[in-house]
């Protein structure tokens, strides 16, 4: 009995060289080490079974048998391909018509913000306009009193307009 497990022992021995150089080229060329990890975990389990004097695990995949479709089943296949294709059509469709209506979006809002920066720009230099001539009258009705109406800046009310205004 001890001779037929030195023999199964050797002929895994073999089988498992062939199998660890097979899996170390495979990982070269794929890059990750998942097929080394295998034949270590299957060489593993191997070396544990016979020492517990079990039988050589074999394990025989075969690709699962496949039977032709019938023709209401060939029917129901194309169809579904066929809706799908329309599908991604649809919504490639509406992805490109999202894109353009945003793009169309972002040009106008960015044209509104150049209209809106120029306003502001307006408003500020229009500020800066007004509060020099507000500063000059007020310098000069400090230094001669109230302004007389040839003095007043066009467009600047006295505070006897605005009393005025109020009950006019």
């Amino acid at each position: 009995m001890n001779y037929l497990l030195q023999m199964q022992e050797v002929n895994v021995n073999v089988n498992l060289d062939s199998e660890v150089v097979r899996a170390s080229a495979e990982a070269q060329a794929s890059g990750r080490l998942t097929p080394l990890i295998k034949v270590e975990l299957w060489s593993k389990i191997q070396a544990r079974r016979l020492s517990e004097g079990k039988e050589e695990m074999a394990v025989q995949f075969s690709p699962p048998q496949t039977t032709p479709m019938t023709e209401e089943e060939e029917e129901k296949c194309k169809k579904r391909k066929e809706c799908n294709k329309e599908a991604a059509q649809r919504c490639r469709e509406r992805k490109k018509e999202k894109q353009k209506n945003d793009e169309k979006e972002l040009t106008s809002l960015l044209l509104r913000n150049e209209e809106l920066k120029d306003t502001i720009k307006n408003l500020e230099e229009e500020m800066v306009f007004y509060q020099g001539m507000l500063s000059i009258q007020t310098s000069n009705q400090i230094e001669t009193g109230p302004a007389s109406p040839e003095q007043q800046v066009p467009g600047l009310w006295t505070v006897e307009e605005d009393f005025l205004e109020q009950y006019l």
